[in-house]
């Protein structure tokens, strides 16, 4: 126990050197700190509360990029043998290698972190609202990883015949859901073989934490001069809603965010295009905290989705799938619209595609892309060049020049929560409980607004704007890591629309004519036992009483 407290600190305290922004992870470490140090000053505990920031989970600074994983993207490279590889081409995986395995592991660390976090921090003298600020903190990392764990590893013995149209499984909350530590086990003293809580048992005990977490958090301003994304009541709510959601609590669901709507503290942020980029915005309501130094926070997402001919390696390349997925400025699909032109098939789209897709003609990076065969950006790319002839654009920052000083990289924020999900969710959450009301369509609408897309049209029934709603997620939540659960709670990424990936061939001829035609580009495989992850061999060796997810067994 000693051994993980101090390295936890440590490992705070290197996150806490900062020379940009003053943020969360900003503040500076005292020298020579001990354990028995640390547990007798607030101040000291307040640094180490800093390393569960930390644990929050970036999509920018992983060693894959999740999308990749769905129908939305493809990597450059079919090169990455311990997540993407396995989650799309490659079903020889178990439970002894299975991707996520690691991630298992680590969310059990860090909640034994907290747990004896809060299990010290009473006896620590100091300003009692600082200690209650911090324990409300600590119980909201503490749920945030039990929601991870639960999206992961909680069972799913889905067959097709109990999928339900709103895309929940029946009785899924009787399945097993993780093992739940909430106080920290003392060798000698505590059995370590514990049990799985069945899956609803898991999501009581989330909503719990964020509930009183949020109660406590109700104190704190609705927002910071300093320490910018550090957690607040909105925080705690807002990823109430999205565990109630992803449950297939739908009654729940909307109530809490109604809540978070009611807070008025948030609002979307006028421009999608820049939405990205400007950190802190009135629109984020968690975000992971990036700087531009290489050696502390910083990431490499403007040259990891540049093709190959910036020197770039061409990740997340957006699909056809996609592509096809952006509406025309009349409110529909283009094989539906009489605007689109199969010639020119770009003119004409939702502003949301402009702002995340590069294509053929298109500027980027301070230049026109050429991805017809025979282009520059084809023929130079070497092995990164774009496999679907599109370029991932979105949040990006297209004036970094990620080939200059090495002790520099990208610093975008990782929006892991912001305001336009609590309206979808709202929205989809309503229409499942109650229909497609005026609520539903005024949700669905502010976000279509923004994108200068026309409303939905009036009188869906609740098939139609599950659809609708489906869609809007789709655009909306491009390259967020949303698509990726969006699949699988849904139960839809077993059907052959999500397994077949899609580019496009683009050839020009000598009189100027160009002419597109959609190409496979790889299939994919998806059996309905990956709608989870199996519990990682070691933890069943290691349990007596743990049992294996019903499909992987």
């Amino acid at each position: 126990m000693t051994r993980n407290i101090t390295t936890a600190f440590i490992a705070g305290c290197m996150l806490l050197t900062s020379s940009c922004t003053k943020d969360i992870l900003g503040k500076k470490p005292k020298d020579s700190i001990s354990e028995l140090d640390v547990w007798k000053d607030m101040s000291l505990v307040s640094n180490y509360a800093t390393y569960f920031y930390s644990t929050l989970q970036s999509g920018y600074s992983r060693n894959f990029y999740l999308c990749e994983a769905t129908d939305d993207a493809i990597a450059a490279l079919d090169n990455d043998p311990y997540t993407i590889v396995p989650l799309t081409t490659d079903a020889s995986w178990t439970p002894v290698n299975a991707p996520f395995n690691d991630y298992y592991e680590r969310l059990y660390r860090n909640i034994r972190k907290a747990n004896d976090f809060l299990e010290r921090i009473d006896a620590v003298p100091g300003d009692a609202d600082q200690r209650k600020q911090l324990k409300a903190e600590i119980r909201f990392f503490r749920a945030y990883y039990y929601a991870e764990l639960i999206n992961y590893f909680s069972d799913d013995p889905v067959t097709a015949a109990r999928i339900l149209p709103s895309g929940a499984v029946r009785d899924a909350e009787k399945a097993w859901g993780v093992v739940l530590l909430d106080k920290t086990q003392v060798f000698g003293e505590d059995d370590l073989s514990v049990p799985r809580s069945t899956k609803g048992a898991c999501i009581d005990f989330v909503v719990k934490e964020l509930h009183e977490a949020a109660t406590a958090f109700a104190q704190l301003p609705a927002s910071y001069t300093k320490d910018a994304g550090r957690l607040t009541q909105g925080a705690a709510l807002g990823l109430k809603v999205r565990v109630l959601l992803y449950a297939g609590r739908f009654k729940d669901a909307a109530a809490a965010a109604r809540e978070v709507m009611s807070l008025n503290r948030y609002q979307l942020y006028p421009d999608y295009k820049t939405l990205f980029t400007v950190k802190n915005n009135q629109e984020c309501i968690i975000s992971v905290q990036h700087n531009n130094i290489a050696l502390e926070r910083a990431h490499t997402l403007d040259k990891s989705v540049a093709p190959g001919s910036m020197s770039g390696q061409n990740a997340m390349c957006p699909t056809q799938n996609l592509v096809d997925e952006y509406e025309m400025t009349d409110g529909k699909l283009p094989a539906q619209s009489p605007l689109y032109n199969a010639n020119d098939p770009y003119t004409g789209r939702d502003k949301r595609f402009y702002a995340t897709i590069a294509y053929d003609g298109s500027s980027y990076r301070g230049r026109m892309l050429q991805l017809s065969e025979g282009g520059f950006d084809i023929v130079n790319s070497g092995a990164f060049k774009p496999r679907t002839r599109y370029v991932m654009r979105k949040g990006i920052n297209e004036s970094f020049n990620f080939l200059g000083d090495a002790s520099l990289g990208s610093d975008q924020n990782w929006q892991l929560l912001r305001y336009a999900e609590i309206l979808l969710n709202y929205a989809e959450a309503q229409n499942e409980d109650a229909g497609p009301d005026n609520s539903v369509y005024e949700t669905v609408n502010a976000i279509r607004r923004r994108a200068g897309q026309p409303a939905l049209s009036a009188g869906l029934s609740q098939e139609n704007m599950r659809a609708a709603i489906r869609h809007e997620r789709r655009i909306e939540f491009a390259f967020e890591d949303q698509r990726f659960w969006d699949l699988r709670r849904w139960h839809i990424a077993h059907l052959p629309a999500a397994k077949e990936i899609y580019g496009t061939i683009i050839r020009k001829s000598a009189d100027g004519a160009t002419a597109y035609s959609r190409q496979t580009v790889q299939s994919r495989y998806f059996e309905l036992k990956n709608y989870c992850f199996p519990i990682p061999n070691a933890d069943v060796l290691s349990n007596r009483r743990m049992e294996q997810n019903t499909l992987w067994k």
